[in-house]
């Protein structure tokens, strides 16, 4: 074969792969008023191999907010937390055929309380916490109690002290809360039993959970798509 012939035979190989590469076409689409404009786009299967539609639900004494994140990603577990004066929510809809996430209305949580009370606060420190404390009832899939110290990261950065109910995948997948600005450095555990999360442990992330997935939940920078407003009042429900 002379050799003009091999460079056009890879170069029509190397084009062949890169539209198998790009070959998954995903909707796009970020709402924060439930009005979204669905936009087709190309997706990296080497890097993503769904298309997915993900519900993300923050609520503190401020704001109640709620909004659709439509694109290619990667499926992540349901993430549900509530310390009485915030909770957040995600879930995520995955499916992996063309254009296949067209949803435009976001998933309604379960709010069916599941007879569990845990510890309930959210402040800057372990004594503000301790002042601000009550109990929580738990709904939905929040199984577990749950107890998380360590670094804030919204308008600036700071210190936090977490108590309340969380989901299994809370507890097990070490992306779910730094994805909503909560990086858990210390004192984390999660415990199944009414109220068994009130004392502080000294004990860090790692020491106490193993991941049970194969993988780390990919990186998602909730701040990022809230913008100014959202965070501003995101602030105030820490005390």
């Amino acid at each position: 074969m002379r050799a003009d012939m091999r460079t056009l035979l890879g170069v029509a190989l190397l084009l062949a792969f890169a539209a198998m590469a790009h070959s998954l076409q995903c909707y796009t689409c970020h709402s924060f008023n439930q009005n979204c404009t669905l936009n087709a786009t190309g997706c990296n299967v080497t890097q993503h191999q769904t298309c997915r539609s993900l519900t993300v639900r923050e609520k503190g004494r401020a704001h109640d907010h709620e909004y659709i994140i439509n694109g290619c990603g990667n499926c992540l577990g349901l993430i549900s937390f509530n310390s009485g004066p915030y909770s957040a929510f995600l879930h995520a809809t995955c499916c992996n055929s063309d254009l296949c996430n067209d949803q435009v209305e976001p998933e309604r949580e379960d709010k069916t309380p599941n007879g569990l009370e845990c510890e309930g606060c959210f402040a800057l420190t372990e004594s503000g916490c301790n002042r601000s404390m009550a109990a929580v009832k738990c709904y939905g899939q929040q199984d577990r109690c749950i107890h998380t110290s360590g670094t804030l990261h919204w308008l600036d950065t700071t210190t936090y002290v977490f108590k309340g109910c969380a989901s299994h995948f809370v507890c097990h997948e070490q992306n779910a809360l730094p994805i909503f600005g909560l990086e858990p450095n210390y004192g984390f555990y999660c415990c199944q039993g009414s109220r068994c999360n009130l004392e502080f442990r000294n004990l860090t992330r790692t020491t106490t959970l193993a991941p049970t997935t194969s993988k780390a939940a990919p990186a998602l920078n909730i701040q990022a798509l809230l913008g100014t407003c959202l965070l501003l009042a995101l602030r105030l429900v820490v005390v």
